[in-house]
């Protein structure tokens, strides 16, 4: 059976190939030719970005010629997310409005087809598309050209500037209007870019002078500024580490973060942004005495660790109880055993007074989890638990987790980047590597969103140190990193659709039957959406 882009495709005389192309990356991505952009969430934008501060005056001049005309001005950024529109007519206003082109959506061709902003972001070239060649329904009705903004010395994307109107409104002057702009627009980009970096480095020598001399690092782009202490202590692995750790926007400056430098240094970091968009000002604290580490000997009270898959919980139990010498059991292998002899074995040692760890309660049945809360509700013996959330529909687990006065929650290695470094060098110690990873190999590292948290980090680990046991490794030892497209472009919507996807398999132990049930969607979307996103 021919794929669905390619019957779409000969349903028109003539399709340029580049638009073709681009209908199969669409189809390939999962998208359906009836997507609603309204589908797709909304992120906040920074009205105070490089981008717009050198394109605002642009765009106000583009407005005063199209005023009155049947044409609009759009503007995405970097990550392909509208971030100004301008419009010639209320008529054209309602019209993009309604198809759900607003400030704050994404324009990627993962989640919005073929159009001349997604396009031309994909292919840095610019580009015209008109009426039918738009990969959405809904978006047909349009015609558009868009022009990459690329940086003059970064060469990196900027964004893309765009003009729209309805299909029948064409006009060839428009090209060359819209070539002129963003050539103004890229023009302001320099400007903005070296006004910016001497900024910051304003901002750089006055914080190493306030701090006198204590560790300071500046980054941007293509700028790197550190002070005398700060380069004696810090190593292209830390500022990857660093530039992860201040780029989610999830974060806020001056907030300070404990980090554990490449050296294996623990420190905190404090950083601002002294210019908007233009990079950020890093302040760095050894600190004199390593922060404590918890030990059974300090954990009198049942606890309970919760976590994803992967996140670390039997290690951080290990650690926990080491003291303790505890009896180990796993709710996994019931399937090996029975019920009854899994928690006759469980009431022996709790009788006997020993210590107890039972892992992943989160598989246990009702029944199941409602004796082992009877036992572990009687006994006097010190007792801990790992599941994979606190967050469960059945009551029996979460009466059971309620026994546990002390829990230690872990979050997914894709919310604390900044460890990876830390983590990498642990694992290169344990298997007695002599390779090291570059600064790329790092960052790739950095990028990448583990869905299987620290176990699919070590996998890979170990697996590009068989691969390469003395040296260099490097992006290109990598297996995971190099195929993340699939996390690393999605868009908002499927990023949420991924992570609840995950946190539900984990909630229920993998099943994927009840997991479907429980998103209200069938096992063969549940399958079919698990592929699209790269979830194993």
């Amino acid at each position: 059976m021919r794929p669905s882009w390619s019957i779409r495709i000969q349903e028109h005389d003539v399709v340029r190939e580049q638009i073709a192309l681009s209908w199969q990356r669409s189809a390939s991505s999962g998208l359906a030719p009836g997507h609603s952009l309204q589908q797709s969430s909304l992120r906040d934008v920074d009205r105070r970005s490089r981008l717009l501060a050198a394109a605002n005056p642009i765009i106000d001049r583009m407005e005063s010629v199209l005023q009155g005309s049947g044409y609009c001005v759009l503007l995405a950024d970097r990550d392909a997310r509208l971030v100004d529109l301008r419009f010639g007519t209320r008529k054209l206003r309602d019209a993009v409005f309604g198809v759900g082109a607003v400030v704050g959506r994404s324009f990627t061709e993962q989640a919005s087809g073929t159009n001349s902003i997604s396009t031309s972001f994909e292919l840095r070239k610019p580009l015209a598309v008109r009426g039918d060649e738009h990969y959405i329904e809904s978006m047909k009705g349009f015609s558009c050209y868009g022009y990459p903004l690329i940086h003059p010395v970064t060469k990196h994307i900027e964004g893309v500037l765009d003009i729209t109107y309805l299909a029948a409104e064409d006009n060839p002057l428009l090209r060359p209007m819209l070539a002129h702009a963003a050539h103004d627009i890229q023009g302001r980009l320099l400007e903005e870019t070296r006004s910016g970096e001497q900024r910051l480095f304003q901002a750089f020598q006055h914080a190493s002078a306030q701090r006198r001399g204590a560790p300071v690092v500046a980054i941007a782009d293509e700028l790197l500024l550190e002070n005398t202490s700060a380069a004696k202590l810090v190593d292209s692995v830390d500022h990857a580490a660093l530039r992860s750790l201040t780029d989610d926007s999830i974060r806020r400056s001056g907030v300070v973060e404990k980090v554990v430098l490449s050296s294996g240094a623990r420190a905190t970091i404090r950083w601002e942004r002294p210019v908007s968009g233009a990079g950020i000002v890093i302040e760095i604290d050894i600190q004199e005495q390593p922060p404590r580490t918890m030990t059974a000997a300090a954990t009198v009270r049942p606890l309970c660790v919760l976590g994803e898959p992967g996140t670390g919980k039997s290690t951080t139990l290990a650690r926990m109880t080491a003291s303790r010498n505890p009896h180990w059991f796993d709710a996994g292998d019931i399937v090996v055993s029975t019920p009854a002899d899994w928690l006759g074995s469980i009431q022996k040692q709790l009788t006997a007074g020993a210590d107890v760890v039972v892992e992943n309660v989160h598989l246990t049945d009702g029944p199941v989890a409602h004796r082992l809360h009877a036992l572990m509700a009687s006994t006097r013996s010190w007792f801990a638990l790992s599941s994979s959330t606190r967050d469960t529909t059945e009551p029996e687990h979460r009466r059971l987790l309620s026994l546990c006065t002390e829990t230690i929650e872990l979050a997914p290695l894709r919310s604390r980047r900044h460890e990876i470094p830390d983590l990498v060098r642990v694992i290169m110690a344990e298997i007695e590597s002599r390779a090291h990873f570059t600064s790329t190999a790092m960052s790739a590292l950095i990028d990448y969103d583990w869905p299987g948290n620290i176990g699919e980090l070590r996998a890979e680990v170990i697996d590009a140190a068989s691969r390469r046991t003395i040296g260099d490794i490097t992006e290109h030892d990598l297996v995971r990193p190099r195929n993340r497209s699939i996390t690393s472009r999605m868009s908002a919507l499927d990023a949420a659709m991924r992570d609840a996807i995950v946190h539900e398999l984990a909630r229920l132990g993998g099943n994927k039957r009840t997991t479907a049930e429980a998103l209200g969607i069938s096992r063969t979307t549940l399958y079919k959406r698990m592929k699209e996103l790269g979830i194993h």
